[in-house]
């Protein structure tokens, strides 16, 4: 199974840990920011939120497999270039040509698909609200409660790659959520918004 072999040296890839760690923190956020405003403007359907989120989301997914996939593209065709110029031979149909393509997908992937994963746990409640078994207002405050608690998990994650302290590194990221609410807030009291 090549597939598995793939899967296997993306998971060593660094390129690919930084791509997960930086689009799931910004679907995060972007939930968190949809769901705060949503709250604010005194929506009563979870549908709505749903929607906003879901869309958002999507945007994000394509936007980030379109984008690292053209961009890891181009960086590790470059690299084969120069390794075929040194050797003096096509490598495009050997297994190293195979290897650049299949990784820039798997890259590409991983880039786009975690915002868009991150962001359905997220609005969970909201579905489950939707189905009739959760009161709007706790689909609220429950999706919160994941954000900041998905937060506070990959700043454990950026911790063990970085071998730092997990819980200080985690209560860093649930930081940026807590510095997105209070922004947000700050500016529907100044009925910016």
């Amino acid at each position: 199974m090549e597939i598995v072999k793939y899967l296997r040296i993306l998971k060593e890839e660094e390129i690919a840990r930084r791509y997960f760690v930086m689009n799931s923190f910004d679907g995060v956020l972007v939930v968190l920011g949809v769901v705060i405003a949503m709250y604010l403007a005194g929506i009563d359907e979870a549908r709505l939120v749903i929607v906003s989120c879901l869309g958002a989301a999507i945007a994000m997914a394509v936007s980030g497999v379109w984008s690292a996939y053209a961009a890891e593209r181009a960086e590790r065709t470059k690299a084969l270039r120069e390794l075929e110029r040194h050797m003096l031979k096509d490598l495009e149909e050997t297994r190293i040509g195979r290897k650049v393509q299949m990784m820039s997908f798997l890259i590409a992937l991983v880039n786009g698909l975690s915002p868009l994963f991150i962001s359905l746990v997220l609005i969970s409640p909201f579905v489950i609200s939707q189905l009739g078994f959760l009161q709007l207002e706790l689909a609220f405050y429950s999706s919160i409660t994941l954000v900041l608690a998905v937060l506070f998990l990959l700043g454990v994650f950026v911790g063990r790659v970085g071998k730092e302290n997990l819980v200080i590194s985690g209560v860093k990221m649930a930081l940026a959520g807590i510095v997105v609410s209070v922004i947000i807030f700050c500016l529907e009291c100044l009925k910016v918004i």
